[in-house]
């Protein structure tokens, strides 16, 4: 898609209805302006709390990676007690 835009009084522009259509924008979205080789390129974002990025940790995002890739084959453990979860994770986390 290849839209032509003015820009308007204090450096706005208005992006095209399709363009939010198909980035599935709407108001209070936040957006990433970079600069490329002389090009604008506009990227959707999400903020993420301090508070909340431990949640995106590399570490983290491997176990929930796993974690999708056991329940598509099926293949998940069972547990006969919160404490055996917890058991296993404690254990895991010090093999890291």
């Amino acid at each position: 898609m290849s839209s032509l835009v003015k820009l308007r009084s204090r450096a706005q522009i208005t992006l095209p209805k399709e363009a939010v259509k198909m980035l599935n924008l709407k108001e209070g979205d936040t957006l990433s302006i970079e600069v490329d080789k002389g090009k604008v390129i506009i990227t959707p974002v999400a903020v993420i709390p301090k508070d909340e990025l431990w949640a995106w940790s590399p570490k983290i995002r491997r176990a929930i990676e796993e974690g999708r890739r056991e329940a598509k084959q099926r293949n998940l453990k069972e547990y006969d007690s919160v404490e055996g979860l917890w058991n296993d994770l404690n254990v895991a986390e010090t093999e890291d």
